[in-house]
């Protein structure tokens, strides 16, 4: 009998319709599957929408994680779609065992008219207890990624996630003690300002700038407050656009390059902003 640990965060996967909007309210034991062969035990961690994750529900379901893995064959965590990169990334860049931990969710709540929730979540046990797919993973709508690669492509369609570039995660980062400094994200728009960026870094790690295409920056004042940046802190450019960037393709990339700046290459601009917080903070 194969033992698997799945974890509640909340999320629609968890959710129920209410005067409010939709709401995570179910616990797991309401949500668990009937598999034959395989042994699930349900663990409600906290219930929240994903856009209220933060770093200290990082921390707890790391610690909770590496406490029950000596335990299970596998686990899965039951979590919102809208920051599953961001959780992906960080359980990717810290967690090491050679047993799978797969993340999935659904974009319709499991009361709902041809919910993807039920799906979503027998799928995912079943891989976490097969122990093909080793280390983080996110499991979605039959797509396997890897969990430093998660890209959230649709906030509408069950095949809501993409595989950014394919990167996987080598290195390894102890989960910080503390909080420490958080890396400051800025998006480049025609409308972006160097006094923008300047103010944003202020008791920063650092900068992720997500430009546009391969990547690249403005020849201007940008150009020149980014210098200055990377002089003290790291400087990382990172593209929305899936595959990566490529700096050196073209002169507004190496632009970039020659203030200092770092190619994120195969990073997501979420992968890039979660490792920035690990390193800086070991």
């Amino acid at each position: 009998m194969k033992k698997v640990l799945m974890i509640t965060t909340g999320g629609t996967v968890a959710g129920m319709n209410s005067a409010f909007g939709l709401i995570p309210t179910l616990v797991g034991e309401r949500l668990k599957p009937s598999i034959d062969g395989i042994e699930v035990t349900a663990l409600d961690l906290f219930s929240i929408d994903s856009t209220d994750i933060m770093p200290i529900h990082w921390r707890r379901l790391y610690n909770t994680i590496t406490e029950s893995l000596p335990d299970y064959d596998g686990v899965v965590v039951l979590h919102g779609t809208d920051t599953m990169a961001y959780t992906g990334a960080v359980l990717a860049f810290t967690l090491e065992t050679d047993k799978p931990v797969i993340l999935t969710g659904s974009m319709l709540a499991p009361d709902a008219d041809d919910s993807d929730a039920k799906q979503n979540i027998e799928t995912a046990v079943r891989i976490a207890a097969e122990g093909e797919y080793k280390g983080v993973h996110l499991s979605f709508a039959g797509r396997i990624i890897n969990g430093g690669d998660i890209v959230k492509v649709s906030s509408s369609e069950k095949d809501a996630f993409r595989s950014y570039s394919g990167f996987v995660p080598k290195k390894k980062y102890r989960f910080p003690a503390r909080n420490g400094l958080f890396p400051a994200v800025v998006r480049l728009t025609p409308f972006t300002y160097g006094l923008d960026i300047m103010a944003i870094a202020q008791d920063r790690a650092g900068i992720v700038m997500e430009t546009y295409g391969a990547g690249g920056i403005p020849d201007n004042e940008i150009t020149l407050v980014l210098s200055e940046l990377s002089k003290t802190m790291p400087v990382i450019i990172t593209t929305s656009c899936l595959g990566g960037t490529d700096l050196g393709r073209y002169e507004v990339g190496r632009r970039a390059l020659d203030t200092g700046a770092v190619d994120a290459d195969k990073r997501s601009t979420e992968c890039a902003a979660v490792e920035m917080w690990l390193s800086t903070n070991q």
